[in-house]
């Protein structure tokens, strides 16, 4: 059988390593999905749909990418529009939590030059999903996937001048991600739901004090 390398960054390798991800058969069903969706010489462009683990993505991510891909030539700061144009979801709470008003962010990102291609920022999607070792992907990882495009991407930049970092936001995702899970615990087993805004509250905090260290 043919042999194919895959390089992985040292970080996500040993995070693959430390979970037992079966790399060798993730790679395959990857590749066997991309074959299936890539387009023929002279056809058309590859359905959202048929994007590598499509059905991974949450109804609200495939409401932004569907949105996003909709443009000519969809763009990161597209991402960024449909993820706050769909109105509901995590990534906007912890942008919230964060003390960035999404709006804002947007407008910011939309004055820039620079924006880079929405396929990159897809599969870097992907990648955050994996190295945070959640087994799906949703807006929150979609911002991910945005926060660690090019140091020069509009929306990057648009990040960097509001106080927003990849690392910054990683944790801040693992977090509310890690605080969702246990309202909704706490919900299964009491009856009762602590606010998600209260808990998120708390994680901002978390944040401010390990800053300062």
């Amino acid at each position: 059988m043919p042999k194919i390398n895959v390089y992985l960054p040292d970080d996500l390798a040993a995070a693959v390593k430390e979970a037992g991800i079966p790399v060798s058969s993730v790679c395959q069903q990857a590749l066997a999905e991309a074959v299936a969706g890539a387009p023929s010489a002279g056809g058309a462009a590859m359905d959202d749909s048929e994007t590598p683990g499509w059905n991974r993505f949450t109804a609200r991510a495939r409401t932004a990418v569907r949105a996003a891909v909709a443009h000519d030539r969809p763009t990161t700061t597209d991402l960024l529009a449909a993820v706050v144009d769909e109105g509901d979801n995590l990534a906007l709470t912890i942008l919230a939590t964060l003390d960035v008003e999404p709006p804002d962010l947007l407008a910011e990102a939309r004055g820039l030059p620079g924006a880079t291609d929405l396929a990159s920022a897809l599969e870097r999607s992907t990648t955050e999903a994996l190295r945070l070792q959640h087994n799906y992907i949703g807006c929150e990882h979609l911002l991910l996937g945005l926060a660690t495009g090019p140091a020069d991407d509009a929306v990057v930049v648009a990040m960097r001048s509001v106080g927003l970092d990849r690392d910054r936001l990683r944790t801040a995702v693992g977090a509310a991600v890690a605080g969702v899970a246990f309202t909704r615990t706490q919900q299964a087993s009491a009856g009762l739901t602590a606010p998600l805004r209260t808990i998120l509250e708390d994680i901002r905090t978390r944040l401010t004090r390990l800053e300062t260290r």
